[in-house]
């Protein structure tokens, strides 16, 4: 009987021992990945709030700087353009460059693409991020481009009586035509593709009883507007003293229209929605956005600063406001930061106030471009540099 109830007592600890084993075998993990969650949580929150005091150079590009020239950010690197051709520059190397003689060159980047045209000509030049260059013919002379992440690129053209837009695949056939004019359907003066190239928003200045008004329009090319009128799928005209020189998809669904004293968010998964609209009171100086906010800066009445800034996030909530005493050349987001500069200074935000950097460069800054909050790209008379804040 002894010998039994050892046995019992044997098992039931060893029973004991399994259960808090298997416990183990469950808890310990999940500390782990409990304590890793934190720990990352922490470090994030630590970056987002670091405040930079210095920078060091990290690739160096020697430029010629006789020519005038644009620039933009493009895949993590700057692309640069002017009247003698485009080239694109990352981690210190020259990626491409291509000889194209464009007096006036208009140009859109999205994605893998960068859609390139010499204003009234008829050709269109297709890039992609390795510099393989396809030529697209329109049929009229182009007044404006835009270019999809897939390649797909839109052109409003003129013939002199009428205007259109057509859309071309990346291998340069075509794959819409539409045809507007002045007194019906207005100018088309700002197009833009989504990220999958089946929507286009377009701000046209139109002629009302011989007024002049905004009004954005919006076509489908997928399924959903094949029984539309010409794949028009929405109109607004709300516009009515405002012209709306820029309308974009920031995302695959959401468009923004700014005028000169009023912007407006719109939703169009397949059909447009207004979600968001605003009048001002100033006048709007300067429009900048990310896939996730808008910018906006106003001119001030205050004696005590020149400018306001205001950060919307895609819905129309307001998620920062700076009164500004800065007379800025540029301004962008980095993040969940707002950074701005003249031809020495920069100064960054969060968009909790914070100022995480405020310095001057050792030399003529032409064009900066943040590739992050710690990471830029500083572009001066001779040289194009990658930076990291410190």
């Amino acid at each position: 009987m002894t010998y039994i109830n050892e046995r019992l007592k044997n098992k039931v600890s060893k029973d004991i021992f399994l259960n808090i084993w298997r416990k183990k075998k469950i808890i310990i993990p999940l500390v782990l990945i409990l304590a890793l969650a934190i720990g990352l949580y922490v470090y994030i929150v630590k970056q987002r709030n670091k405040v930079y005091v210095k920078y060091a150079v990290e690739n160096t590009i020697e430029i010629d700087s006789s020519i005038a020239t644009e620039y933009k950010e493009f895949q993590g690197g700057i692309l640069r353009y002017s009247t003698d051709g485009i080239s694109f520059y990352k981690g210190g190397k020259e990626i491409f460059n291509k000889a194209i003689q464009m007096p006036t060159p208009v140009i859109d980047v999205n994605g893998d693409y960068i859609a390139m045209a010499e204003r009234s000509s008829t050709e269109i030049n297709l890039f992609d991020k390795k510099g393989s260059q396809k030529n697209i013919t329109a049929t009229h002379s182009i007044v404006g481009l835009a270019v999809s992440e897939k390649g797909v690129v839109a052109a409003i053209l003129d013939d002199g009586a009428a205007n259109y837009i057509e859309i071309y695949d990346k291998e340069g056939a075509k794959l819409v035509s539409g045809r507007t004019v002045l007194e019906g359907d207005g100018y088309p003066i700002s197009i833009s593709l989504s990220e999958d190239a089946t929507k286009l928003a377009a701000s046209y200045l139109a002629v009302s009883e011989g007024q002049t008004q905004s009004k954005v329009v919006f076509y489908n090319y997928s399924s959903v507007g094949e029984n539309e009128v010409d794949r028009i799928v929405g109109g607004f005209n709300q516009y009515k003293n405002t012209i709306v020189p820029v309308v974009k998809f920031i995302n695959n669904n959401t468009v923004i229209a700014v005028g000169d004293d009023m912007f407006s968010i719109y939703s169009i998964d397949q059909k447009p929605k207004l979600r968001y609209e605003e009048s001002f009171d100033n006048r709007v100086e300067t429009v900048f956005y990310s896939s996730r906010y808008i910018g906006i800066v106003f001119d001030s009445n205050d004696q005590t600063y020149s400018h306001v800034l205001k950060v919307y996030d895609k819905n129309g909530k307001i998620v920062f406001v700076k009164s500004l005493d800065f007379n800025y050349s540029d301004i962008h987001f980095a993040g969940e930061n707002v950074v701005l500069n003249d031809s020495v200074h920069c100064i960054m935000y969060s968009f909790k106030g914070k100022e995480r950097f405020n310095g001057n460069f050792d030399k003529n800054i032409v064009k900066l471009i943040p590739i992050s909050d710690d990471k830029y790209i500083l572009v001066s008379d001779n040289t194009i540099e990658e930076l990291k804040l410190k």
